[in-house]
């Protein structure tokens, strides 16, 4: 019978484990944005390259973790285990059926690696605290800053206009920044509320809320923009009057920021005679103007392979196998899981996170504390914004966003389990040590489908990306999808 390493014994290989991907995870996603830069590809494929090699370091850490058998005994929910095993039947039924098993095994895989990266954010957040480890995305949030005022400076002493592609460094389309944002604005208010306060960290985080709001008016991030709406009334109709304060600091961090707006992008640039190069009101002109555009096109062939295939879907990625005018993804994370996965992959799987989400809600409600309280707060007003963006974008697609997502889903689940009761004897099973095997299976099998799926791509992804547009789809304009031409035969 296998009993569980004494904490004493465990202290010290998992707190080198936790810093090992601390460690990793404040490179990827702090330190990436501004090095891909310096990568011979194009933005959205060199952070495509840092995601992978992030997520293989996880994975192979996590097979060391598990093998060693340095984590205390966990538990699951009967149903839980039960859900799981129907969600994996399902999701192979939909890799063999699909028309290019290679491919739908590499997205399989990578929703794996995924998965196992938030569950290692959630072990190094429970190792060092989780307010311990939002120092990564105020790190992450000051260098983008520092790289913007650096191209922002620059442009001024050149005299050229201000524009959004210009300056804002590591990202094909500063859309993809915006689905960043959907997650780390609201864990940049958590840390100017309950970070620590060694070396100023609080007010760091306070201006780089600021900063990341000055950033989301000069790019129009609409989608972002309608998200953190929406979990700003989520929270204040859920918390009331505990909000408050949290409200109010969201309020003035947005106001700060459309202040600074105005000044750097609008007053800046006419007092020196130069053209603007976006106001902040086209938002409107512009959303009325998209009704019925290019979205409702791709939400159509959606629903359109949703109605070919309802219960195993047209395959895992294969939105990309089949060319369309416009994007290899819909769009729409819902309308992609149930066309390329099928529909009950898809309920299942919005199920489980609806019921994280909602043990979130009232592990952050039964808080006892107003730090702890504030925490839960963000937490879930990440997660509210994160599936409201998720109905208009591929927040769910694009490499940074994937991976702020994972590291958002792992802080909340620390958080839930920090402040969680002892669960009920007769709720729960204790996982066999064969558990820890199917965790190492897991891990290899999701790097064999990720590696076999991108090699030899990744060798000369701007081979392969022009291949793809002078093969497949003549287009000049890039549908990101795994790689920035996505599409694939």
């Amino acid at each position: 019978m296998y009993t569980p390493l004494s904490r004493e014994n465990a202290a010290l290989p998992a707190g080198a484990f936790g810093l090992a991907l601390v460690a990793s995870t404040l490179a990827a996603l702090a330190l990436a944005p501004i090095g891909v830069v310096l990568f011979d590809v194009r933005d959205h494929d060199g952070q495509r390259v840092v995601e992978l090699m992030l997520l293989a370091v996880t994975a192979g850490m996590g097979t060391l973790y598990a093998v060693l058998r340095l984590d205390a005994a966990f538990e699951l929910q009967r149903r839980l285990v039960v859900v799981l095993t129907v969600l994996a039947a399902l999701a192979v039924s939909s890799i063999w059926s699909a028309a290019v098993t290679r491919a739908a095994a590499l997205e399989a895989g990578l929703a794996v690696a995924l998965v196992m990266f938030a569950l290692g954010s959630a072990l190094a957040a429970r190792r060092f605290g989780v307010q311990r480890l939002l120092i990564i995305p105020v790190a992450a949030s000051l260098l983008f800053a520092f790289a913007v005022a650096v191209r922002y400076a620059a442009a001024l002493s050149a005299q050229t206009p201000l524009l959004r592609e210009h300056l804002l460094p590591a990202y094909s389309n500063y859309r993809f920044f915006n689905h960043v944002q959907t997650v780390t604005i609201p864990l940049l208010l958590a840390a100017a509320v309950v970070g620590p306060r060694r070396y100023g960290l609080r007010r760091w985080a306070g201006a780089a809320l600021v900063l990341e709001f000055c950033l989301l008016f000069f790019t129009g991030g609409r989608a972002t923009m309608l998200a953190l709406g929406i979990a700003a009334a989520v929270v204040a109709v859920a918390f009331r009057q505990a909000a408050r304060a949290w409200l109010v600091r969201l309020g003035v961090a947005a106001v700060a920021g459309g202040g600074l707006y105005l000044i750097l992008f609008n007053a800046v640039p006419i007092a020196m005679g130069l053209p603007r190069d976006f106001f902040a009101t086209d938002v409107i002109a512009r959303s009325e103007a998209g009704v019925g555009g290019p979205r409702e096109y791709l939400w159509r062939l959606a629903w359109q392979y949703i109605r070919e295939s309802p219960l195993l879907g047209i395959g895992p990625m294969h939105y990309a196998h089949r060319v369309n005018l416009e994007a290899a993804h819909p769009h729409n994370v819902y309308l992609q899981l149930a066309a390329e996965w099928g529909v009950p992959f898809a309920v299942l799987v919005v199920a489980i996170a609806a019921m994280g989400w909602f043990r979130l809600l009232r592990k952050a409600r039964a808080s006892t504390t107003d730090e702890e309280r504030a925490l839960g707060l963000s937490l879930v007003a990440a997660g509210a914004a994160i599936a409201v963006d998720g109905m208009f974008s591929g927040n769910f697609v694009m490499p940074m966003s994937q991976l702020w997502i994972a590291f958002a889903i792992g802080l909340a689940l620390a958080y839930a389990r920090q402040t969680s009761a002892p669960s009920e004897p007769a709720a729960d099973i204790a996982v066999p040590p064969a558990a820890r095997w199917t965790i190492v299976a897991l891990c290899v099998a999701s790097q064999i489908a990720i590696w076999c799926g991108v090699w030899p791509e990744i060798l000369d992804v701007n081979a392969h990306v022009d291949r793809v547009r002078g093969q497949i789809v003549h287009n000049v304009v890039d549908n990101p999808r795994i790689w920035s031409h996505g599409w694939f035969r």
